[in-house]
């Protein structure tokens, strides 16, 4: 059994500028091959999935909606002009003609545009999300026009389903054809611990992960950070916000916070990053050359964002573990369906405890390499991108055998 499958997604903008820096080419290539291109050089999820499903036998295609060149390009061949973002999505999903739509990014997504083209796209039998971040009252609530959501931790399945959604569980996985794409190079640094990913503020974002690593460089450890920090333009305003949510709370008006959702994520007080780590970070790392670093590094520091509660399920677990890192992560009450934190990771409860086992791991470098072997085999035994496509598409099928 086979389906049209059509992903709208997006991709992070320090990519995208990576791969026009890399690629000028492609700004004189035609949509159909530009598209191509970016997708072939893509690490990222919706590359890996279309790329993964497509070689499963299904006709999947997707929109990186946040393109501007690529989606500019498609509204000249189509002659489509001055249309909004939703409305080009509109015309870009009945020119595909789906079966099963899949919305990753739901930015340009509102309750009349999936009425629109639930109504108008007859070729449609399941709409669904696909959603693994922190989320608010508006995105609960474009959910109740989809049929299904699925994410990648336990912790925010219940939660969907708290708040009357259908939802299934598919962890993230590792995409092998990766492998091939990585130089081979020298061994790896005998004092190497790296932390790669964002450091953003907010509730359920990342304000135990800027106070762990700022406990491992109050021990002065040896730790390369690579880091996607917010502007300080950015911060101010989301202090402002807190401000402004802690006086409408004082002076019992509430209600007025009602029409924006952004009062949701930020309840907590903001602060500066320290100098300490500012002068630590050697920037943000992606696609390709990220997973290159990760596989040049004897240790990755992982520590899950806010959201995941105490469940494990991010990208991170499976990116280095499959390059074959030695993983250091935090430890969650299901991260042992997922290794073994006795030999195929190191898991800690606690910032002294990750100190602790990070000196440890430093000093036992064959240690170190044992588990990052059993790490990586684990990994590609049984948490590929191949995997969770496969997992997706037996979803897919007995949904649609259910209709």
């Amino acid at each position: 059994m086979s389906f049209r499958l059509l992903i709208i997604s997006s991709m992070y903008p320090g990519y995208l500028t990576s791969f026009y820096k890399n690629h000028s080419e492609v700004k004189d290539l035609d949509y159909t091959k530009h598209h191509e291109t970016l997708l072939n050089d893509s690490t990222e999820f919706v590359a890996s999935y279309t790329r993964t499903f497509k070689r499963l036998g299904i006709k999947a295609d997707c929109i990186i909606d946040n393109d501007l060149c690529l989606q500019n390009k498609w509204k000249e061949i189509n002659r489509i002009k001055n249309a909004t973002k939703k409305e080009l999505l509109y015309h870009q999903v009945k020119e595909f003609n789906p079966e099963i739509l899949w919305i990753e990014d739901f930015r340009f997504i509102d309750k009349n545009l999936l009425g629109r083209i639930r109504t108008d796209i007859k070729s449609i039998k399941l709409i669904i999300a696909y959603h693994c971040s922190p989320y608010n009252s508006v995105i609960i609530e474009k959910f109740r026009d989809i049929d299904f959501v699925i994410t990648c931790t336990p912790g925010l399945k219940k939660e969907f389903e708290d708040n009357g959604l259908r939802s299934y569980l598919v962890y993230h996985g590792f995409d092998c054809d990766l492998l091939s794409r990585i130089k081979e190079g020298s061994s790896e640094a005998e004092n190497s611990i790296i932390f790669t990913g964002s450091l953003f503020q907010g509730d359920g974002v990342h304000g135990q992960r800027i106070e762990l690593i700022e406990g491992f460089l109050k021990e002065n450890i040896a730790l390369s950070l690579y880091l996607n920090l917010e502007s300080r333009y950015k911060i101010l305003a989301k202090k402002f916000i807190y401000l402004v949510n802690r006086l409408l709370t004082d002076l019992k008006l509430e209600r007025l916070k009602d029409p924006f959702p952004i009062f949701e994520y930020i309840n907590t007080p903001f602060r500066n990053y320290s100098d300490l780590l500012i002068k630590a970070n050697w920037g943000p790392v992606f696609g390709l050359e990220m997973y290159q670093l990760l596989s040049m590094s004897g240790i990755v520091l992982n520590i899950h964002g806010e959201v995941a509660g105490n469940y494990a399920g991010n990208m991170r677990l499976f990116e280095a573990t499959g390059v074959g890192s030695c993983l250091l992560t935090d430890n969650k009450s299901n991260l042992i369906e997922l290794f073994d934190p006795a030999g195929e990771v190191v898991a800690y409860d606690n910032i002294g405890d990750c100190i602790r086992k990070a000196k440890w791991l430093l000093e036992n470098r064959e240690k170190r390499k044992e588990i990052a072997l059993a790490g990586q085999k684990r990994t590609l035994n049984s948490h590929r991108v191949e995997d969770r496509c496969r997992q997706i598409i037996e979803i897919i099928k007995n949904e649609l055998n259910m209709k």
